[in-house]
């Protein structure tokens, strides 16, 4: 079985509070890219997962599947191996995706047809955002990242997506957010600009919590100086974006900051995280 699993960006992200148990309380519309990695799942007797030097018992491919078993109750193993694409450590989801990849892969692969609800429910207890990759698209993310509200996915624009090499801890940089005044983002703005596919009206209301505490960005300031419609950080980062009104904008942004050695990807919003090929 082979799957393309999505990455995503953040059009919105406002930090609303924070929990007793210290998760923070967030309110973000999350989109998919076409920026993937591709995961190859077969049955085995034994879990086995191929991505990278990180061992396999960290990988939270391999957590997903170990989940999977145990919640179907079904005897199994799986062979998986994933090639990367999206960065790791970038604010792009990349292992999420995975995760939810593994899910779904193994979900059609057994025929244990799973529910929705149980699926979001295993995808949770990997990680908050988790639960957006199970099926991906447009969403709006509320709670700790787990009450997810699908919304009509923006159908224009070219997305370029542009790696910084370092960032705060995401801790920290929660951290800082604790200490300051709460902003939030006009949510139900950005929803209906991408609803509307209206990308002037998405750039006013474009806003992400975490770049008021991110130092001076040399990635930010170089996407500023091109054609943009809009330049924003996705997560935490350290990934920013850019998004242009046609291709030629987005390849020659692309040809400029790759002249000075800064990792950037081309991409497009789509309508789903997993796609099976």
């Amino acid at each position: 079985m082979k799957i393309k699993a999505n990455a995503k960006i953040n059009f919105s992200l406002s930090v609303c509070g924070k929990r007793e148990d210290g998760y923070h309380l967030v309110d973000m519309v999350m989109h998919s890219v076409s920026l993937y990695d591709t995961v190859l799942i077969e049955k085995s007797s034994a879990i086995c997962v191929k991505c990278g030097k990180l061992p396999q018992e960290e990988n939270i491919a391999y957590k997903a599947a170990k989940l999977f078993f145990e919640v179907a109750n079904i005897s199994g193993g799986c062979e998986i191996e994933i090639e990367k694409r999206i960065p790791l450590s970038a604010g792009l989801g990349g292992g999420s995706a995975d995760a939810a990849a593994v899910l779904l892969g193994l979900d059609k692969l057994y025929n244990t047809n799973l529910s929705y609800e149980t699926l979001c429910g295993m995808a949770l207890s990997l990680g908050a955002d988790v639960p957006f990759f199970i099926k991906g698209g447009c969403m709006r993310s509320e709670g700790i990242g787990e009450i997810l509200t699908p919304a009509t996915p923006l159908k224009k624009g070219v997305i370029l997506l542009a790696k910084a090499d370092l960032k705060p801890s995401t801790a920290e940089m929660y951290h800082r957010l604790d200490s300051q005044e709460t902003v939030l983002a006009n949510t139900n703005a950005v929803l209906n600009a991408i609803k509307n596919n209206n990308l002037n009206e998405l750039s006013k209301n474009l806003y992400n919590a975490f770049e008021t505490v991110w130092p001076k960005s040399r990635v930010k300031a170089e996407l500023l100086k091109t054609d943009a419609v809009m330049v924003s950080l996705t997560g935490s980062g350290p990934t920013w974006f850019a998004v242009y009104d046609d291709m030629k904008k987005a390849e020659a942004a692309k040809a400029t900051l790759s002249g000075k050695e800064i990792p950037c990807w081309i991409c497009k919003p789509c309508d789903s995280a997993i796609i099976f090929e």
